[in-house]
């Protein structure tokens, strides 16, 4: 069951920005929020960051994939937030893919996660030469914004998309694409509270 942690906007009869704690609702928690911008003690923003991560592939040329947005060209897929509190604080970490833009704005964000999905070599009988086989090579794909890290200084994410196949000499081979698809391109943004972090180190 899905559940809505951040609400910005109407929640009952308010409105403002809302966060909920871990397991609860934004819209319909009765516990206290993380955060509430109706209160006059709440958490406070440290900092706020955000940026584009491409996924963990190469061109056909053997360079890293990149993509150019508003005139600035990302090529990394592993992104450091530096924050130098001394302490692993609260933050929250939000993204979204290029599909996911309308005019310049999210139209859906999600919380970091990461999807891994496998395909095992196969071994099929050759439609045009009866009696032989043919090996299909195994593949697995990995999906989503990961959060890799959490230090007393640093968070570091992850753009986790990343496909790659095994050959049937057990040898891996990365794929390569230079027209990677816009949904393996995240935007991501983080913000940055002063206290202390109560999710064992996870973004609210």
């Amino acid at each position: 069951m899905s559940t809505n942690r951040v609400v910005l906007g109407k929640r009952g009869t308010d409105f403002g920005l809302f966060v909920s704690r871990g397991g609860q609702n934004a819209l319909t928690s009765t516990e206290p929020l993380g955060f509430d911008s109706r209160a006059a003690e709440t958490l406070i923003v440290h900092s706020t960051h955000q940026g584009i991560l491409v996924p963990d592939m190469n061109t056909q040329g053997g360079s890293q994939v990149s993509r150019t947005y508003n005139s600035v060209t990302y090529n990394q897929h592993t992104t450091t937030i530096t924050h130098n509190l001394g302490y692993i604080p609260c933050f929250a970490v939000r993204w979204c893919t290029f599909g996911d833009l309308s005019s310049g704005l999210a139209t859906r964000t999600f919380p970091p996660f990461h999807y891994y999905n496998e395909a095992p070599e196969t071994i099929e009988e050759d439609m045009f030469e009866e009696g032989d086989e043919v090996v299909i090579p195994g593949v697995y794909a990995e999906s989503g914004l990961s959060i890799q890290s959490t230090t007393t200084n640093t968070i570091v994410l992850k753009n986790m998309v990343k496909r790659q196949a095994d050959n049937s000499n057990g040898a891996q081979t990365e794929f390569t694409d230079e027209n990677v698809e816009d949904d393996a391109f995240y935007f991501w943004s983080c913000v940055i509270f002063t206290a202390d972090n109560f999710l064992n180190g996870e973004s609210l």
